[in-house]
């Protein structure tokens, strides 16, 4: 009786660390998403399902393929190049859930004009950074590496997240990426050291806002919120949080508009 008794314990406890390693063992539909992204305050919003949260969206899609979650909400633009990275296994709904835009942050003492300079730069130069972003989106851009400044003499420091396609990523020793590319360009124009400073998503607002970076280049979204640390730029670029789910799941197949979309979650 005893043995039964402390198997049935080692049992349960096992059962309950594979909860853990997986998000947890509820019946409620798991959604991922990128941690500190406004696809984690829609999701957790949302009540009625489980929320996971991720470094990246990347990695909830593979969860995702792989069965640990239902489905994935992120911004439009990583979510279409998420969708061609794995076409034969995910697609996206495109519809939009929010409306948002990206800006750029600026440490809020900004004793090198930043703000002013950028402005400025985003403005003369509209047309060509508008068909720029549109390349970038499209996946038909130029491949360009972005190189952080090893010996700066007049730096300006680049906070940003670069596992966010198309705006920032990786690329071998440097980065690549719209926001990136844009900071470059910025920084030949006004004679800075272009210095990228590479860390968590969540990090950036934080980091920007106590003056360890002088500007936060990871697609952020403007709200109230983070304007309590940071200044922002105008912004560059129009975003929404959209549904990736399996290719073989039909469950927004009917769907003609966001609100259709939203019912569905609602009922998952």
């Amino acid at each position: 009786m005893k043995k039964k008794v402390l198997i049935t314990l080692l049992v349960m406890a096992i059962v309950g660390v594979s909860c853990m390693a997986f998000a947890g063992c509820s019946s409620k539909v798991k959604i991922g998403f990128q941690s500190g992204t406004t696809g984690q305050f829609y999701t957790e919003d949302l009540g009625n399902v489980q929320p996971v949260q991720y470094p990246n969206a990347t990695l909830a899609v593979q969860d995702m393929i792989n069965g640990r979650i239902g489905y994935v909400i992120t911004d439009i633009a990583p979510a279409k190049a998420i969708a061609a990275k794995f076409a034969d296994k995910v697609k996206v709904i495109d519809y939009g859930l929010t409306e948002e835009q990206y800006c750029f942050a600026i440490n809020p003492k900004d004793t090198k004009g930043i703000k002013e300079k950028l402005n400025k730069f985003m403005k003369d130069h509209d047309a060509e950074l508008k068909a720029l972003q549109n390349a970038y989106v499209q996946g038909t851009n130029e491949k360009k590496v972005i190189y952080s400044a090893k010996n700066p003499t007049n730096p300006l420091t680049v906070a940003t997240s670069p596992d966010f396609p198309p705006f920032e990523n990786v690329s071998g020793d440097g980065f690549e990426g719209y926001d990136l590319e844009v900071m470059d360009m910025f920084c030949k124009e006004y004679g800075f050291d272009l210095v990228i400073n590479s860390m968590d998503f969540d990090s950036i607002v934080l980091n920007v806002g106590n003056g360890q970076s002088d500007v936060g280049a990871a697609a952020l979204t403007w709200s109230e919120e983070r304007a309590e640390s940071v200044t922002f730029s105008d912004a560059y670029y129009d975003a929404t949080q959209v549904v990736i789910c399996l290719k073989s799941d039909t469950t927004f197949d009917n769907c003609k508009s966001a609100k259709d979309v939203e019912a569905k979650l609602a009922a998952l």
